[in-house]
């Protein structure tokens, strides 16, 4: 197979919001099917493309890949091509070629997206600091001044209309974050309830007080949503305690938080500051 055609099967996946797992071929002790380099790709939905050897080999690689698109981890795989004399830390494979493969499974993710409902004051900042590390961004609003492409021109789409109906239409995935800035309160709970509706499955960012927090989960328990699933995803009020003010400050706390909870960060954030313990 083309490398074209595997890297362009690669790529489409990415474009459409899913991840790929590349398995490639690394060592090889004795004989094997193919050389080091081999490469397949495979997808979250179990296609595979290219070969690395066939077999029951093959069919370990991709049961493997499919684990760490799962657990959203790289992993090594080392694989005995005989029946006897199998390394203690190698995988039996059945087959008769009599070489040792490792095998490295790397899992490749799209580029995360943010999604931003309410184009204002504080949602600006957000979807700027947003892009600039690394995020996708789509704005939600219903004021074509807020939301349009001359105000965000790095964004994957800007939407104009009923941000709960609009927020409705889109398809997510696991790795999407949702903020929260419009600003209304019967808005922004209309958004919020249509995340639960559609069982939204990232992590939501508010922007509020603490009493208007309150009162939207409040609300919602009222009409009878189970909030369980939520526990842990929902961040209201959204961002860090670190005495924000400006709209600038408050998007660095809310986009310092998305990126703590991304990376597990620990909680309270810890300063790295040294100083006073090197003056002397």
């Amino acid at each position: 197979m083309k490398p074209e055609f595997l890297y362009s099967k690669l790529i489409e996946e990415l474009s459409k919001n899913r991840s790929v797992a590349v398995a490639t071929l690394i060592s090889k002790e004795g004989s094997g099917p193919r050389d080091i380099g081999a490469q397949i790709v495979v997808t979250e939905d179990g296609a595979k493309y290219g070969t690395i050897g066939g077999g029951s080999l093959e069919k370990i690689v991709i049961e493997e890949a499919l684990k760490a698109l799962s657990e959203g981890k790289p992993k090594l795989l080392k694989l005995a091509l005989r029946r006897d004399n199998i390394p203690k830390d190698a995988i039996a494979t059945n087959q008769l070629c009599g070489g040792v493969v490792e095998i490295f499974i790397n899992v490749i993710q799209p580029s995360p997206r943010l999604i931003l409902v309410g184009g204002g004051h504080v949602g600006k900042p957000v979807a700027d600091i947003a892009n600039m590390v690394g995020f996708r961004v789509i704005v939600i609003d219903d004021k074509e001044e807020l939301a349009n492409p001359v105000r965000y021109p790095y964004a994957e789409s800007v939407i104009v209309g009923k941000p709960d109906d609009e927020v409705g239409k889109l398809q997510f995935v696991k790795s999407d974050v949702l903020v929260i800035a419009y600003g209304e309160v019967e808005t922004d709970y209309r958004v919020l309830k249509k995340l639960v509706e559609v069982k939204f499955p990232g992590h939501v960012w508010a922007l509020c007080s603490r009493s208007r927090c309150a009162w939207m989960l409040k609300r919602l328990m009222d009409e009878g949503f189970n909030l369980a699933d939520f526990r842990g995803r929902l961040h209201m009020p959204a961002g860090l305690d670190i005495s924000s003010d400006t709209p600038e400050e408050i998007a660095v706390s809310i986009l310092a938080e998305v990126i703590c909870v991304r990376k597990g960060c620990a909680m309270p954030v810890k300063s790295m500051d040294v100083s006073n313990v090197l003056i002397k």
